[in-house]
């Protein structure tokens, strides 16, 4: 979730914004050296901007069932309108706990990752970076395709949730 949200916003920023960095000291003849101007998308300023409200975002998630693993996974409420949802009260203060904690463990390692754009930033962080993700954990979770006719189509197969067991 924290990856995902947070590529998803630095994907959305207009990469002509650019912000000055580097020394901002005078020197004896009133000349300033050492500023440079870089994309504002994945500088440390906007990187540690999205940090402070990364876990208000855990709100939109839900619990649900990975179609193609059978794994239960925290997706965002958006991508899962017509699969398997797992209610409980008490998920979204969950999830925003763990996420408060990740962050607080591994911000500057957030920080320096995100500055740079990867293929597969999920993967690569959890999974590879870290290890706390294993390669299922990380499959992309499918996103519903909306039927041309009016967008709220169910799928021609939904889960036959009253019969289904845990």
């Amino acid at each position: 979730m924290i990856i995902t949200e947070m590529e998803s916003s630095i994907v959305g920023i207009d990469p002509k914004r650019k912000i000055t960095v580097g020394s901002f000291r005078v020197d004896g003849k009133g000349d300033q050296k050492g500023l440079n101007e870089i994309p504002y998308a994945r500088s440390e300023a906007h990187i540690n901007e999205l940090i402070d409200e990364i876990c208000e975002k855990s709100k939109k998630y839900v619990q649900a069932v990975h179609p193609e693993t059978g794994k239960t996974i925290y997706a965002h409420e958006d991508n899962v309108l017509h699969y398997r949802r797992i209610h409980s009260p008490t998920i979204t203060s969950k999830l925003q706990s763990a996420c408060n904690d990740i962050v607080d463990e591994h911000e500057e390692d957030i920080v320096k990752f995100l500055t740079t754009s990867k293929e597969d930033p999920v993967k690569e962080f959890c999974h590879v970076k870290l290890g706390l993700c294993t390669a299922v954990d990380v499959k992309p979770y499918p996103i519903e395709k909306e039927d041309e006719n009016d967008g709220n189509t169910p799928p021609e197969n939904p889960p036959d949730l009253e019969n289904d067991e845990l």
